[in-house]
């Protein structure tokens, strides 16, 4: 199992990156490919979970475990699929206020790796991964087009799909 701590100064409040972050349903505004692929949320609050078809990873399904509004914190494990070769993951998102216009977006957790695989490299994975959740949710509150990284490992679930 790795731990994964990601995290970002961001120049906007901590108010306006929550209102953003803070909905369970709007993942897929923030990740490459998110337009091509698809969410349904079943349930609402801690114990709701996400099934996405994501164009880039095939099925993935996420189950809402944690949720403090006061906090600003969240967060959801893997409860089925295998992104980017993970066999589990739980991460929590926070926004942490610096002053009045400016907060720390963080995302942290632990994965661990399909054993067929380096866990090193899949943990590198998560954070490029994660990172580009942070890029790409700072691009959509500035009205920008976020500059997402290349991620490795990005489709291996879909090469192991059985056929």
């Amino acid at each position: 199992m790795i731990d994964i701590d990601v995290h970002r100064t961001v120049d906007l409040s901590a108010d306006q990156v929550w209102d953003e972050i803070r909905h369970f349903d709007r993942v897929l505004r923030w990740i490459p490919g998110g337009s091509e692929s698809t969410i349904h949320v079943t349930g609402t609050g801690v114990g709701a979970v996400r099934d996405l078809q994501l164009v880039t990873q095939g099925y993935v399904q996420h189950r809402l475990v944690a949720y403090d509004e006061s906090q600003r914190t969240f967060t959801y494990e893997l409860t089925a699929g295998k992104p980017i070769g993970m066999q589990d993951y739980q991460v929590t998102a926070s926004v942490t206020p610096l002053d009045a216009d400016h907060c720390t977006l963080r995302w942290c957790g632990q994965m661990t790796a399909d054993a067929s695989l380096d866990e090193h490299i899949v943990g590198q994975a998560l954070a490029i991964a994660l990172n580009n959740m942070i890029t790409g949710t700072i691009a959509i509150l500035q009205q920008e087009s976020p500059q997402f990284t290349q991620q490795p490992n990005e489709d291996w679930q879909l090469r192991h799909l059985p056929k």
